[in-house]
């Protein structure tokens, strides 16, 4: 199953590398390209050269034993995501008006493909470091969850951050001052799931610590979305702050899920394998006896 899930990954990185390169050259003509925009277009275009590769990679024997499961596969993993958390933050800046703009205040998609699309790709290219690194070095179940609420708070953060100013300027006092907890959630929602991460790869995580991280993570992702995408809120039209603060609340609240319910959530499965690997162990014991 793990294998077919990184194959999955590899394999939604590389079609959805398509369809991005593809949005991108129609809505950027090359006379009029900048260096950002240059930058999104070759980021595609290794996504989709790196995705190709390891797809078949996943499939062909002697491809395999080279470049998966080792650490060339992580480290192309996470130089594409790392070039994707640059790219998207060109992509989705309103300021650059390549997916979206700010129309009185109001965060506005101007290139649907363009901006779902990237959105996705960057997601992929997340989960993919996710999958290869939790199978490659045995991390913990919710290393991909942690890895998905860090992206969700990054994107929160920096889009309010912004905006903020813009929305200050021309909004009500009420939206600025929701554009500021916004800012807060992001910020506190990075803090704690880079904590998460490190601590799942040290494998440091407390069930007590756990708990906590993942309770005020909720809590605060919750109020977020009541505060945020409300009437008089900042992500009351679908934008980068609209999608980032729901998708910070999923994730958060699946992590708590998790924690509270392990055995309802699929981490029973991880305990039966210890189980059974112990029982493995006094096998051999007795069969050296």
């Amino acid at each position: 199953m793990a294998a077919l899930n990184r194959l999955y990954s590899w394999v939604a990185l590389t079609a959805l590398s398509v369809v991005i390169l593809s949005a991108l050259v129609d809505q950027l003509p090359p006379s009029t390209r900048n260096g950002k925009e240059k930058y999104v277009i070759t980021t595609a275009s290794i996504s989709l050269i790196f995705g190709s590769l390891f797809t078949v990679g996943n499939i062909v024997d002697s491809l395999r034993n080279l470049i998966i499961g080792n650490a060339v596969e992580n480290g192309v993993a996470s130089l594409v995501m790392a070039m994707w958390v640059i790219a998207i933050a060109f992509v989705q800046n309103p300021q650059n008006g390549i997916a979206t703009t700010i129309i009185d205040g109001n965060e506005f998609i101007v290139y649907a493909n363009l901006y779902f699309f990237s959105w996705l790709t960057f997601l992929a290219s997340v989960y993919t470091v996710g999958v290869t690194f939790r199978d490659n070095y045995n991390f913990g179940p919710k290393f991909s969850q942690w890895m998905l609420l860090f992206t969700a708070s990054i994107v929160l953060l920096s889009t309010s951050i912004s905006i903020r100013g813009d929305i200050c300027e021309s909004a009500s006092n009420m939206t600025c001052e929701r554009t500021k907890y916004a800012v807060g959630v992001g910020a506190i929602g990075l803090t704690i799931s880079v904590i998460a991460v490190v601590a799942s790869v040290l494998d440091m995580m407390g069930r007590m610590v756990e708990i906590g991280t993942t309770l005020l993570a909720t809590v605060l992702y919750f109020f977020g979305v009541i505060f945020l995408t409300s009437a008089s809120g900042p992500a009351s039209s679908m934008g980068n702050m609209y999608f980032s603060v729901w998708g910070g609340c999923f994730v958060s609240f699946a992590l708590l899920l998790g924690t509270l319910f392990p055995s309802a959530t699929g981490n029973e499965e991880e305990m039966a394998e210890g189980t059974s690997g112990t029982g493995n162990r006094y096998g051999d014991q007795e069969d050296n006896i």
